[in-house]
């Protein structure tokens, strides 16, 4: 073993790892993970896994400063569900998470993540997240999260970078919680590799219950660029025991075949409440028989005080409004807005008359859709 430290890269073959999909690699993954530990590895703390699928039955941890980093992934739908690059695979509801993040500066690149027995005839296994992130300023680059219940779970790490993450997560692709200071989501593509849409029963799961992104106690998250196909929520600001939101920002996203794009179930109170800044932004929302209906911008009533701040945002094929706001003390400002083809029975509905909305907003109804200002754009009386 002496000769690898003369090398910036611990190769995990050469601590037995096997990568053939069949081997139980844990072992030999801890261990070179182990050897790259601060103070034991002075020449680099990186380990490298060769192009293989290696099995896991248990999860890695990476102490501070460590990296995990594979040769790359491919897009295994595209090619005959050949998974070429580096791969770790994990058994379908499993109750650790394949790799955790917990010390800080630590980092996993060009990997894919892989449940093989996942079920397909019925709602997924639930498990642990693929990757969990406790430690502070972390990097998840390059990841393809081919079908896991939960991909990524940002937990009470901050000032993490989240960038090129692909795949498709069933229940959560990334969730945020007890974070209390700025992440960066940068360039997620999630669409449905896996299991398409389609009389595919996973795939109908996904559409009825998956959220592709959910805030939870997040503080000044930044999310750009962002692609989500076939998810009940798109982006989901929500609440738990260590609080909610705030200051979310967004920027590029296109939350498309999903049922309700952008979601607020947050409570709140005057000066401490959920707020959203977005910027061109697309919802659209599914169609065809059979599928679940939404609203395609959703401040739920639990949510007073919650503020929403869009600029360029299209909101098309809503199942419900386009537009609903059901909490009090709730303010809208949005700057061309396009509201089309909504399919219930207000374009922008606001419940309650202690909310209101600041608006440049354009309706365009389809064929045989009856326009009739008066219902389709609600406002409470000032």
């Amino acid at each position: 073993m002496n000769t690898l430290r003369t090398s910036p890269l611990l190769n995990v073959a050469d601590f037995g790892a096997a990568g053939d999909g069949t081997t139980d690699d844990t072992a030999a993954l801890s261990k070179a993970i182990e050897e790259a530990a601060p103070g034991q590895a002075p020449t680099g703390n990186t380990v490298f896994l060769p192009a293989g699928r290696y099995r896991l039955s248990s999860g890695l941890t990476l102490p501070p400063g460590v990296a995990l980093v594979g040769a790359g992934w491919n897009t295994p739908g595209s090619q005959a569900n050949v998974f070429a690059g580096s791969w770790l695979l994990a058994p379908a509801g499993a109750s650790w998470s394949p790799v955790t993040l917990a010390g800080g500066g630590a980092s996993v690149r060009n990997l894919g993540f892989n449940v093989p027995d996942q079920e397909t005839g019925g709602p997924p296994a639930p498990a642990q997240p693929m990757l969990r992130v406790t430690g502070n300023n972390a990097l998840v680059e390059d990841i393809f999260l081919y079908n896991p219940y939960i991909g990524i779970y940002l937990d009470g790490g901050a000032q993490a970078t989240l960038r090129r993450i692909f795949g498709q997560p069933v229940a959560y692709g990334i969730l945020i919680d007890r974070s209390r200071d700025s992440n960066y989501i940068e360039t997620v593509h999630f669409w449905p590799y896996w299991q398409p849409p389609g009389n595919r029963p996973a795939a109908a799961w996904q559409l009825a219950n998956g959220t592709a992104i959910c805030l939870l106690r997040s503080d000044n998250p930044h999310l750009s660029n962002v692609f989500a196909y076939n998810y009940n929520k798109g982006l989901s600001l929500g609440s738990s025991e260590a609080g909610t939101p705030h200051k979310v920002h967004l920027f590029n996203a296109d939350f498309d075949g999903c049922v309700t794009g952008v979601h607020v179930a947050a409570p709140g109170q005057a000066g401490m409440a959920a707020t959203l800044q977005m910027a061109n932004v697309t919802v659209q929302a599914p169609t065809g028989a059979g599928v679940p209906a939404g609203h395609g911008v959703w401040v739920e009533a639990v949510s007073a005080y919650a503020m929403l701040q869009a600029s360029n945002l299209r909101v098309a094929a809503s199942g419900g409004n386009a537009v609903r706001i059901d909490a009090d003390d709730v303010t809208f400002f949005g700057e061309n807005v396009s509201l089309e083809n909504w399919r219930g029975p207000e374009g922008f509905h606001i419940s309650s008359p202690r909310s209101f909305a600041h608006l440049g907003v354009g309706f365009r109804a389809g064929p045989g859709t009856p326009f009739a200002p008066k219902s389709q754009f609600r406002l409470a009386r000032t």
